[in-house]
Parts: C-alpha cells; sequence; structure tokens
C-alpha cells in the first residue's frame, strides 16, 4: 500500500520530463496529471490507453484504487459536461477511484513514450524530437545499418492493429524513421521537412486518403499502425515503472477489447 500523494508526486516528477515545457499551451484539452481524486491510500493500480465507462467497471471488477490512462477526459469547451461526460466521472466518484492521465507526455516522454518504444522495438536510436505543429511530440531515430522494410514490419507485426496498412513508397532499405504515435500525420507543409530530413518511414497510428497521397509524391514509406496500438507502448512501459518503483502495490494491465 501506498499514499496516492506518492503515487502522484513520482508519477509527474518522472513523466514531466522537460519544466521548461509549457504543457497547457502544447496539450489544451487533454489531462496531464490527476483527474480525479479517490482513495487516499492505494493498493492496486489499473493500467489503459483510454479512459471509457467499461475501462472503469473492469477496474472496479479488479479492485483497482487508481488508474493511469494516456487518455484521459478531453475537455473542450463544448462539452459542457454531456451525459457521458457525468456517467464516467460519477462512476468514479461513486467507487472512490483515482484517474491520472498523461497524454502528450506519453507521447513526448524520452524514456518510456509511445515513440521511443516503437523506436527501440526495431531496434533504432533515438536521434532527435520530432515537431508535430510545432511541438515535440515524436521522435526521429536511425537504425545502425540500413534494414529491409519488410523487417521492420515483421518486428512491429504483433504489436500493430490487425487493420496495420504499410505504403511502400519509399527506399527498400530503412536507416531513418519518424514515429509518432496515435493522430499523428504530417500536415503537408511538414512533408518538406521529412524530404530535407531524408526520411526513409514514417510510423504513426492513423492516415486519411491525403496523408498516403503525400507520402507516395515525397516517396517515403508509411506505416498507419492503429492509433490505440500505437500508444499501448508507453501506458504499458510506464506500468512496468510503477511495479519497479513501488513492489508493494499490485498493478493490472486493463484490456477492454481487442482493435479491431
Amino acid at each position: 500500500m501506498i499514499a496516492l500523494i506518492h503515487l502522484q508526486k513520482f508519477l509527474d516528477d518522472y513523466l514531466y520530463f522537460d519544466k521548461k515545457l509549457d504543457i497547457t499551451k502544447i496539450d489544451l484539452h487533454m489531462t496531464n496529471g490527476l483527474m480525479v481524486k479517490g482513495k487516499e491510500e492505494v493498493k492496486k493500480i489499473g493500467f489503459g490507453v483510454s479512459a471509457s465507462l467499461s475501462l472503469f467497471e473492469k477496474a472496479k471488477e479488479k479492485k483497482c484504487d487508481a488508474i493511469v490512462v494516456h487518455h484521459a477526459f478531453n475537455l473542450p469547451q463544448s462539452n459542457q459536461y454531456d451525459s457521458i461526460f457525468q456517467n464516467r466521472i460519477g462512476f468514479l466518484i461513486k467507487n472512490d477511484i483515482s484517474l491520472f492521465g498523461y497524454h502528450f507526455l506519453l507521447d513526448a516522454h524520452p524514456e518510456i513514450g509511445n515513440n521511443v518504444q516503437v523506436l527501440k522495438t526495431i531496434g533504432a536510436k533515438t536521434v532527435k524530437p520530432y515537431l508535430h505543429h510545432g511541438d515535440p511530440w515524436g521522435w526521429i531515430g536511425e537504425l545502425e545499418k540500413e534494414e529491409d522494410l519488410s523487417v521492420i514490419e515483421k518486428r512491429l507485426k504483433s504489436h500493430l492493429s490487425k487493420r496495420a496498412t504499410t505504403y511502400p513508397f519509399g527506399p527498400k532499405k530503412v536507416k531513418k524513421i519518424v514515429a509518432i504515435s496515435g493522430k499523428g500525420a504530417p500536415i503537408g507543409p511538414a512533408m518538406q521537412e521529412l524530404i530535407e530530413e531524408r526520411i526513409d518511414l514514417y510510423i504513426t497510428g492513423e492516415v486519411h486518403e491525403w496523408n498516403r497521397e503525400l507520402f507516395r509524391e515525397a516517396g517515403i514509406n508509411f506505416i498507419a499502425g492503429g492509433h490505440y496500438a500505437t500508444e499501448v507502448f508507453g501506458i504499458q512501459a510506464l506500468m512496468e515503472k510503477v511495479k519497479e518503483k513501488f513492489p508493494q502495490v499490485t498493478v493490472e494491465w486493463l484490456e477492454v477489447f481487442n482493435e479491431i
């Protein structure tokens, strides 16, 4: 058992990797920190990608005192505390369960972030952050030597959605890679930077028709691995970090669906 405040302090201290970044301006709506405060003492922590009533119900079933997710609550002004939001937050309050969410921080973190972990999975070393809309959401990595695109696909296959798609528009041999999980496809003007950086492969979660054509015309390979699937990496790595830090606490992965 640990005090909730000690869990909060560890998560915030560890995940806020660059105190100079103004997270509230980078990540305008999604939570980065404690969202709902439950029990003062924590015996069991559940981990998952996205907040939902199903996830909360499973956490209650598994007797979790706190939940840590990547996507907590999205709170634009237009939300106006609708019934879905009220049901979700009401369930947590009624059952005295704390909710932590780390959105930008679990994408960008230089050790356990989604994108660093994607690069690590394929055997690439991180080179520098990749700026998406001007902010360091992703990472650029390099392989020690060029490898076939098919080899990279095999290393990633078990981690990605069943609907993952590879667009082999670039060189068959890959060395320099961008990883930016979730909805990380670049806007049009950013393509020139990728060309100038000599990026061979761009890995993200989602793809649209116009993204596909930009990559075709730029001559860069593109993998759309699934939004959910590309954002499992960071939260699972964080779960292991919490387990290591607090061996007296039980941790559990809360899988509520298999991505189609």
